[in-house]
């Protein structure tokens, strides 16, 4: 595996390796990797004749300087990991190699309009996220070219918001959305989760537990709001878990699901504080078309 700390010398590699056919994938990451990323590179080395991979800490989609400088980071790690499962070219920048005109300014992609999908659930906990999410995702994109980006379903809205980004801007790549690992207690991989205590993580494992049961009840017909209303009672109840939302989403719109609504795919999303640690999660209750889950 080969490391590059700037862009130019990133593209011109790529550009040395793209003979005639070549498919090139795309991980973007934000570091502290784990087994989640390891599935991502995976399915890239799998599909792909080019994997490339991305380790940055982007400042701008943190709404919080705190959760900034408490972010994981383990670079070493994370290149064996990156290179134990096939990754050929990792881009290690720094700030300013990423945003060469400062981290203020602004992109296209952060003027499109993304409706409702920015302004629910994570858009109204974290003002501000998305914003960073596409300037640098589409950053990122305009430096690599891939023909496919690799996401996880963990960051549910986050793939929307960029399927909506990459529709609006034309680009030619696709996107393929690799289920979530999780512990074997259900707990969704995650960098933050190696902040959580042992109570804390111990706690955490219910999270699942309680959408795996809302997506249940939605199978066997329970009204959605009951079933909100009864994860976040059941998490609440548990000294440690602070629920922010429990929501039944439409997976397309992300507005809420109203009873007996057609939609392509059923979601309940959760966002959960486990004592100082945030963690989100997703169920799918449903797919109308359990193939459209698998690439744009």
């Amino acid at each position: 595996m080969q490391t590059f700390t700037t862009a130019s010398a990133l593209s011109e590699a790529i550009a040395t390796a793209r003979v005639p056919g070549c498919k090139v994938g795309f991980v973007p990451t934000m570091g502290a990797l784990h087994h989640g990323h390891a599935a991502l590179i995976r399915a890239c080395r799998r599909d792909c004749d080019l994997v490339v991979a991305s380790i940055f800490v982007n400042p701008t989609q943190f709404n919080d300087s705190a959760d900034l400088e408490t972010y994981p980071r383990t670079p070493d790690s994370d290149r064996r990991l990156l290179e134990e499962n096939g990754c050929d070219l990792l881009y290690l920048p720094d700030t300013t190699d990423v945003y060469p005109e400062g981290a203020d300014s602004r992109s296209l992609a952060m003027h499109l309009d993304y409706g409702q999908l920015t302004e629910r659930l994570e858009g109204a906990q974290r003002p501000g996220h998305f914003a960073g999410v596409v300037q640098v995702v589409s950053r990122l994109l305009g430096i690599v070219c891939p023909d496919v980006l690799y996401l996880g379903q963990k960051d549910y809205q986050q793939v929307a918001v960029l399927r909506r980004m990459v529709k609006l801007l034309e680009l030619p790549v696709a996107i393929t959305v690799i289920p979530t690992v999780r512990e074997q207690d259900g707990l969704a991989l995650s960098s933050r989760n190696r902040r959580l205590s042992p109570d804390e993580r111990l706690a955490a494992g219910k999270i699942n537990q309680h959408l795996a049961a809302v997506a249940a009840g939605l199978r066997s017909g329970w009204p959605a709001r009951d079933l909100e209303r009864l994860a976040r009672d059941g998490m609440a109840a548990i000294p440690v878990l602070q629920p922010e939302y429990v929501e039944v989403i439409d997976g397309t719109t992300l507005l809420p699901y109203q009873d007996g609504d057609p939609v392509e795919e059923l979601v309940v999303a959760a966002a959960v504080r486990v004592g100082e640690v945030r963690l989100i999660d997703n169920r799918i209750a449903y797919r109308a078309n359990p193939e459209a889950s698998r690439g744009v």
